[in-house]
């Protein structure tokens, strides 16, 4: 983890953050598409990641809303049950489904034109609303392609936390994925088993939840058994994990919690 090596923070509030694993069958089986983050990002710099980031307050618009096309009460049954987000789930997919966008290219659960997807995406990076660029395109907001992974929560102590829902998602038949030349620089598809060698191999970094999401996808042959599996999940537990302080006060490691230690790992309370 990049951000080790350092005296925690226990005031951070975590914000709010969606990310796309999107799946397809390779030659070999499963694949999952991962991208890199830019050299010069703020967070998490040259990183391999999902395609993700922060909600909006417009993902939670009821223009948003009105455009999921399973509705916003479909959303909160399917996947805010599972994830314990209730209502909130609705702004979460919204995100996943924009960030997709934004960042490889890819509308997901829809066929459309490569051609007019790009028109699209440059809508979207000159500021246009994701609701206002879908209704113009007459695309649907396609929730019903996502499926709820995991839910994790960056730990107390990080300067920067996220309260992030790792969504599953087919990739699209007939869209290539393209990097955005911004916050990311290149994509890969590639499955888990190899994307773990590589990362241990050091040639291919990968943060400690990320990480963890690849190796929970490996058990799975193909695509659609995973989304049959996820869509199958009855509950989501949180992953929160904790860091581990040494006695100078610097953040040594990271526990999860069915490791041993957690109990008394750092939660930024008073002992």
């Amino acid at each position: 983890m990049s951000t080790l090596l350092r005296k925690p923070v226990a005031s951070v509030i975590p914000r709010l953050a969606a990310t796309a694993i999107v799946v397809r069958d390779g030659s070999l089986g499963l694949e999952v598409l991962m991208v890199r983050r830019s050299m010069h990002a703020s967070f998490m710099p040259g990183a391999y990641v999902f395609p993700g980031g922060a909600v909006d307050m417009a993902d939670s618009s009821p223009a948003s809303a009105s455009l999921c096309d399973e509705g916003a009460l479909g959303v909160e049954r399917r996947i805010g049950e599972v994830t314990r987000l209730g209502a909130q789930a609705t702004a979460y997919a919204v995100a996943a489904l924009r960030e997709c966008f934004e960042e490889c290219g890819l509308w997901l659960g829809v066929k459309a034109d490569g051609s007019t997807l790009e028109v699209l995406r440059t809508q979207l990076r000159r500021g246009a609303p994701f609701a206002t660029v879908a209704t113009e395109a007459k695309l649907p907001l396609a929730t019903s392609a996502l499926h709820p992974w995991a839910r994790w929560v960056t730990p107390v102590g990080i300067p920067k936390r996220f309260d992030t829902l790792f969504v599953v998602a087919l990739a699209p038949p007939g869209q290539v994925p393209t990097v955005d030349e911004g916050e990311t620089i290149q994509l890969v598809w590639v499955s888990p088993d190899r994307a773990l060698v590589a990362q241990r191999d050091g040639e291919f970094q990968m943060e400690f939840a990320t990480r963890s999401i690849v190796a929970s996808l490996v058990p799975f042959d193909d695509a659609q058994q995973l989304c049959r599996h996820a869509a199958e999940l009855q509950h989501l537990a949180v992953v929160s994990p904790r860091v581990t302080v040494d006695e100078m006060g610097i953040i040594s490691g990271v526990v999860m919690p069915d490791d041993p230690g957690y109990d008394v790992a750092w939660t930024g309370e008073p002992p």
